[in-house]
């Protein structure tokens, strides 16, 4: 089953490669898609599979707070380098607030889900001032580039 989810989803973002300009582009983004492929295969049965190349566009309302790649500062929010299937607030050069420290969270794909959907209902009282991302379409694109921007 694994494997062909994963090459279900090599296979639809080839798609998105003729859509792209030149071929170092091409050849990024299918190393990208094979290395989603490859980092979802630990959690990949409840995974909806989504599109990172929307999910880059969707980032944009994200980026004022957080960066994604090592070596990042932390901005309003925490770098989200690595972050997937660690515990909420493992950084421990980041303020996170007592409530989202305490939560008992592993940022897998379903508490991830819930997050962008409504961070104040899953976690009162945390300090991240987002209203959330309505559109389970939008969330599960977002999800599927954060989880390749921050792998590497």
């Amino acid at each position: 089953m694994k494997e062909i989810i994963q090459k279900m989803l090599i296979i639809a973002l080839s798609f998105h490669l003729f859509a792209c300009d030149g071929a170092k582009e091409e050849e990024k983004l299918e190393q990208e898609s094979e290395a989603y492929a490859n980092q979802l295969s630990l959690n990949v049965d409840s995974i909806a599979l989504g599109d990172p190349v929307r999910g880059k566009k969707l980032y944009l309302q994200c980026r004022a707070c957080h960066s994604l790649k090592k070596g990042e500062p932390h901005k309003i929010g925490p770098n989200l380098y690595s972050f997937y299937n660690r515990s909420a607030g493992f950084k421990d050069d980041f303020k996170y607030s007592d409530a989202l420290s305490n939560s008992g969270i592993v940022w897998d794909y379903q508490y991830l889900d819930l997050w962008l959907e409504n961070p104040q209902s899953l976690i009162p009282e945390n300090k991240m001032v987002y209203v959330g991302m309505r559109k389970k379409r939008d969330r599960e694109d977002l999800i599927a580039y954060l989880l390749i921007e921050t792998q590497q």
